[in-house]
């Protein structure tokens, strides 16, 4: 008899189909040993959704068939109104196969929003997991799936289930760069899993995502990671000049002492890129105003050969040491008369820097500035003491 409903099956005979389950019913869940498939599963496979239809009708059909089941395979392959009728006779909408998505998962991804709320009304989890930890939301997220995601939300989705991997649906979303859906599940309250918070935030500056950057600060990320080659987070932002970054990251604990690649501090690295309001941030948050950079220059040095005043000023307000020369023993008064910054050389000297030091060349400042063309400088040295060399 199962030869003759095979037969029925393959040829898509539903007169004979009907005869033979009428004769026989206990065979609508048989398994065919050469297809291992059910009548059902062969009758949607072949394409006769007439004869799975009649199948779903016959009393003792097993709607939930272990490892066969009806459900996940009519939507599988598009049958929709039979995937209804299987809901709504009483299929178990979260069936979970090994190996393979959930139903409700397989109803996302090929966009069958009406089955799905079908599927959720009739008892479908949302925040089913499948055996390596992804939930439907991880999944459409890293997708990019928008319409997905946003169902998931709309049914309640957890926005913070992690995958075996640790991985939550920000995580990923934000590694695959799916921007539209990171600021969705943002807005619903995620937060970034704790093992890739700071790879997130690194990676969110570096790809010039600094409303993400923002974010991820303001939420607590720890902020002193590095990238590969040992810049700290701070030391990025302060090289590229994003002053509002960097206040951020300041007021959020960086470490204002961190060192760049090459060693520099971070506030040297502000000096040199010429960006003087985040060095006056730096200053103010305690970074410490006597380390030299690579080349020997003090933060002070730095700040009186490009003749910012105010920087001077807050410099020696921190303790800047006045008469530390570099290694062609110029002093910072002595930079500063170079260049012909009177209003620095007068805030030097009047915090008590010595006007007589010497460089490597015998030449103090006063005649560093006459050499120059400073005779403004000169003059107020000559007034405050300085000998002639």
């Amino acid at each position: 008899m199962t030869d003759r409903l095979f037969a029925a099956i393959e040829s898509g005979n539903l007169t004979l189909l009907k005869d033979t389950i009428a004769q026989q019913p206990e065979l609508v869940n048989t398994v065919f040993d050469e297809q291992e498939a059910t009548p059902f599963e062969l009758a949607l496979k072949y394409g006769f959704s007439s004869l799975a239809e009649v199948l779903i009708e016959v009393d003792g059909f097993d709607i939930n068939h272990s490892g066969h089941n009806p459900l996940r395979l009519a939507i599988d392959l598009g049958f929709l109104n039979i995937a209804n009728s299987l809901l709504n006779k009483g299929a178990n909408p979260n069936y979970r196969p090994k190996q393979l998505s959930s139903a409700l998962l397989l109803c996302l991804d090929n966009e069958y929003f009406e089955l799905a709320e079908l599927m959720v009304e009739k008892g479908a989890e949302v925040n089913i997991r499948n055996d390596k930890g992804w939930t439907p939301l991880i999944w459409a997220s890293m997708k990019g799936r928008v319409k997905a995601v946003e169902f998931l939300l709309k049914h309640g989705a957890a926005v913070d289930v992690c995958n075996n991997d640790g991985w939550n649906a920000v995580t990923g979303a934000h590694f695959k760069q799916r921007l539209e859906v990171v600021d969705k599940l943002l807005a619903k309250g995620a937060v970034f899993s704790s093992k890739f918070s700071e790879a997130a935030l690194l990676s969110a500056y570096q790809h010039g995502y600094l409303d993400l950057v923002k974010a991820l600060i303001t939420s607590g990320v720890t902020v002193n990671v590095e990238d590969d080659k040992g810049n700290s987070l701070l030391v990025l932002v302060v090289r590229n000049g994003d002053l509002d970054i960097a206040s951020l990251l300041i007021d959020a604990g960086a470490d204002v002492n961190t060192l760049s690649e090459h060693g520099n501090p971070v506030l040297s690295v502000a000096l040199s890129s010429n960006h003087y309001e985040i060095a006056e941030k730096l200053l103010s948050a305690g970074a410490s105003v006597n380390r030299a950079n690579n080349n020997g220059w003090t933060p002070l040095m730095a700040a009186a050969y490009d003749g910012k005043t105010g920087l001077v000023k807050l410099a020696i307000a921190k303790g800047a040491a006045l008469d530390v020369v570099t290694s062609d023993k110029f002093s910072s008064l002595m930079l500063a008369s170079q260049e012909g910054h009177l209003a620095v050389v007068q805030a030097i000297v009047e915090a008590g820097a010595n006007v007589n030091l010497k460089n490597k060349h015998g030449k103090r400042a006063r005649r560093i500035a006459y050499d120059n063309g400073y005779h403004d400088v000169k003059d107020y040295l000559i007034e405050r003491g300085c000998l002639k060399s």
